[in-house]
Parts: structure tokens; sequence; C-alpha cells
């Protein structure tokens, strides 16, 4: 069970560093990211953030 775990950490940090990559990719090339808001789809243009997402690793 540990083990699993272990991997599901793993594989959460790789989907958060690609979703940060793909909204860099939009700041900066100007694209608008598709999101689902309200049982509809809207498009947004991601901001820039100064705080951290995630917690430090350890």
């Amino acid at each position: 069970m540990e083990n699993q775990n272990k991997h599901a950490m793993i594989a959460l940090k790789a989907l958060k560093r690609a979703a940060a990559k793909v909204a860099e990719h939009a700041r900066r090339n100007n694209y608008k990211l598709p999101v689902w808001t309200n049982g509809k789809i809207e498009y947004r243009v991601p901001e820039i953030t100064t705080e951290p997402n995630a917690s430090p690793d350890p």
C-alpha cells in the first residue's frame, strides 16, 4: 500500500509539472486554455502567479 501511495505522489508531481509547462507555453504565445466551469467550457489565458503551487520537496 505504501508503494502505491509513493507512485501516486510521483504521478501527481509529474502532472503538476506538465500543467505548469503547458500554462507557461500558453502565456508566452498568448494561447487560451480550455477550462471546464459550471457545466460549460470557457477559454482563459493563464495569468502569471508569484506564489508557489506546491510545498517544497523535503
